[in-house]
């Protein structure tokens, strides 16, 4: 079964068709993503499973809110080896995670930046 990364209908479906609405989540979400992902990689760090657990599950809603399946795929296995307090294999699903991340940036930075407010596929 092939997950999509990005939903893009979905999400112009969820802001009701409102560009301004779309570029202010998109906003939050460049600006918290960061931070979401350095608290992930700190509890790998620190060998925490219930802060794996805790951060992972917060990035799987952000980017649900989006459509992005792939990401929310890797962040609940995450969370998932968060729960089973195991954390050290962790490290390549954030590596993974990162990516997925980078890549559902670009595609909302497109989306959003359409002059038109809509996003063409």
């Amino acid at each position: 079964m092939k997950i999509e990364h990005f939903d893009s209908k979905v999400l112009w479906d969820r802001v009701a068709g409102d560009p301004e609405l779309l570029r202010e989540l998109v906003e939050l979400f460049m600006a918290e993503s960061p931070r979401m992902l350095a608290r992930i990689e700190e509890a790998i760090k620190d060998g925490s499973g219930s802060d794996l657990e805790k951060a992972s599950h917060k990035i799987k809603g952000s980017v649900l809110q989006f459509s992005a399946h792939a990401a929310a795929a890797i962040a609940l296995e995450l969370e998932k080896s968060g729960r089973l307090g195991s954390t050290k294999e962790a490290e390549p699903l954030l590596k993974k995670l990162v990516q997925e991340i980078d890549r559902l940036q670009q595609a909302l930075r497109a989306m959003a930046g359409d002059k038109a407010g809509r996003f063409q596929e």
